[in-house]
């Protein structure tokens, strides 16, 4: 499992799990777009994507670098 740790303004970190690199990049892509600020996502290696990485994806909304599956929906709920 996958998981972005972010905080929202005036909040303490939190994280969300993901199944995928891919699926970890757009959700932090998405709570970006929310002005929440996203710190790193941890892979289940222990590996981190750093911030500088997931905003080189992100694109005012858009993802650029990920490799979007044909027949998957583009947003995943976030249940905030």
């Amino acid at each position: 499992m996958w998981h972005v740790v972010f905080a929202e303004a005036g909040r303490l970190p939190q994280s969300r799990a993901a199944r995928s690199r891919d699926d970890a990049i757009r959700i932090a892509c998405e709570l970006l777009a929310r002005s929440c600020d996203v710190r790193r996502i941890l892979a289940p290696t222990g590996q981190l994507i750093e911030r500088a990485e997931i905003e080189a994806h992100y694109d005012d909304g858009r993802f650029p670098g990920l490799r979007l599956v044909k027949g998957s929906s583009s947003r995943l709920p976030l249940g905030l």
